[in-house]
């Protein structure tokens, strides 16, 4: 609780211009950042994608240099987090997916490229796809996915986020995926 208190402290800091304050808060939230960007990578093998710790750098670069960080606490740290890094991973994807299908890259001999390799990218892409639909649709269902799907979020973390009790988000994550499951089929 106290690291909770700690790291919104610092925020508010780094919100009144204190750069130091960005310092404190990457040592205070780097293990969870690792963790959060260790469960998005999870399923992707080594070389598909960003390792676990370019995911994180990447992440909090773009958050530092973002011009809206007016952080309300650690819990909206994390949401925004969640959402950087899957911004991140899906034009990581993409560029990657546009060299294997030649822009540019080297052309390759079909048994270099494994199917599973392929179908795992094209999951995360209809995923995200659905997701910027649903976000379209809904955009309190959609950042519920991010918060709990990209970001790891825990229903309680998210609560403090929203605003919402614990059991209308459990709805909606119910409502939420289901809708992404039927948009998901259908493509």
């Amino acid at each position: 609780m106290q690291e909770r208190n700690e790291v919104t402290l610092y925020l508010a800091e780094a919100n009144r211009g204190n750069s130091r304050a960005y310092d404190r808060v990457y040592e205070l939230v780097y293990d969870d950042l690792k963790q959060i960007a260790h469960n998005r990578l999870f399923g992707f093998k080594r070389g598909d994608t960003l390792n676990t710790t370019a995911l994180v750098h990447e992440s909090y670069l773009k958050l530092i240099n973002a011009s809206e960080s007016d952080w309300q606490d650690r819990a909206h740290f994390y949401a925004v987090a969640s959402r950087a890094m899957r911004y991140i991973l899906i034009d990581y994807i993409r560029k990657k997916s546009a060299l294997m299908r030649g822009d540019g890259a080297e052309m390759k001999p079909l048994e270099g490229i494994t199917l599973a390799v392929e179908q795992r990218v094209e999951d995360f892409i209809t995923l995200n796809t659905a997701l910027e639909k649903l976000l379209e649709w809904d955009e309190r269902l959609g950042r519920l996915v991010e918060y709990r799907f990209i970001g790891g979020m825990a229903y309680e973390e998210i609560s403090e986020v929203t605003g919402l009790s614990e059991a209308t988000l459990k709805r909606d994550w119910v409502r939420a995926r289901a809708w992404l499951y039927n948009v998901m089929k259908e493509t």
